[in-house]
């Protein structure tokens, strides 16, 4: 006498009685893998962003000091430059009315000069 039922199915072999536990176990483990990479990544990331934002800010301040004494040294040119064209234009000044007071002179007039 034989029996239909295991003459149907296929025979399977038995799986050891915690093998969901150990699946379960293995997929968590995987899990924590991932979140430890994941940590691990983010830390980077930070340091990462961190230096970053270090080298752009040095590199404004670097720029702010240096359109800082650029406007200085624009500022020091004018006021240099102010200095010289008023030295210039008082010396022509002085230098006609000399020019002016020679002729008067040759002349026989003079002029007087209220020094206040």
């Amino acid at each position: 006498f034989v029996c239909r039922r295991d003459m149907a199915a296929p025979h399977r072999p038995k799986l050891a009685p915690d093998f969901i536990i150990q699946k379960t176990i293995q997929k968590d483990n995987q899990y924590a893998a991932a979140a430890d990479y994941k940590k691990q990544m983010d830390l980077i990331g930070g340091v990462t962003a961190w230096f970053e934002g270090k080298q752009k800010y040095d590199f404004n301040e670097v720029e702010k000091r240096n359109q800082s004494f650029i406007q200085q040294e624009m500022h020091s040119c004018m006021e240099e430059l102010k200095i010289r064209r008023r030295t210039r234009l008082r010396q022509l000044y002085d230098q006609e009315a000399r020019g002016w007071e020679s002729e008067l002179a040759q002349v026989g007039l003079a002029v007087q000069r209220q020094n206040l």
